[in-house]
């Protein structure tokens, strides 16, 4: 028998201002945490995701956790009231045969802990699971507004691939907006 796979363990991050992150995988214990980051984002955040996040929509996350179907992985830091998911990402693996090669992928960091290195380190470490699950490509969407995220992607290799326009609508913005299609090949 195998190792285990190295997502499978816990891993530390120190982020620019030394607060200390712990990377693992989602667990069905981390339900309420993950409703709190996500319950909590600013609405500037929010305008980012062009898929509204409801309370029915995160605990149908959980009722069938599969790492063989979606591997999310949740950034964690430890406050007096215990630890605290501060950020939320996911790799999506197709069943099917003719794109079972690409994983889809997505990334939340909370307000309060954004521009501090974690989105990157967080991507990165994504993108090394997926090279190690022997994976082809990583695909993603985002909105075209959203430069810094786009910048981020890029500084990690993604290549704008696409522009879907009018791909969803935004119930912050009141209106349709475009996303990009962004891919890395491995």
């Amino acid at each position: 028998m195998g190792a285990e796979p190295f997502w499978l363990e816990p891993r530390q991050v120190v982020l620019k201002d030394g607060t200390l992150v712990t990377l693992r995988p989602e667990e069905k214990g981390d339900l309420e945490p993950v409703w709190a980051m996500f319950s909590t984002l600013s609405e500037e955040s929010l305008r980012y995701l062009p898929i509204p996040i409801t309370r029915e929509r995160v605990e149908g996350w959980f009722r069938e956790i599969d790492y063989e179907k979606a591997l999310p992985i949740l950034g964690l830091v430890g406050t007096q009231e215990g630890e605290r998911v501060i950020a939320a990402s996911s790799l999506e693996f197709s069943e099917r045969g003719h794109d079972g090669h690409v994983a889809r992928f997505g990334i939340t960091v909370h307000d309060d802990y954004q521009n501090l290195g974690l989105g990157k380190k967080l991507t990165r470490y994504m993108i090394d699971i997926a090279r190690a699950k022997e994976l082809r490509k990583v695909a993603l969407e985002v909105v075209t507004y959203n430069s810094i995220a786009v910048k981020l992607y890029q500084d990690c290799g993604f290549k704008i691939e696409g522009r879907l326009v009018m791909n969803h609508w935004n119930n912050v913005l009141n209106e349709y907006g475009d996303d990009y299609v962004m891919g890395l090949l491995l």
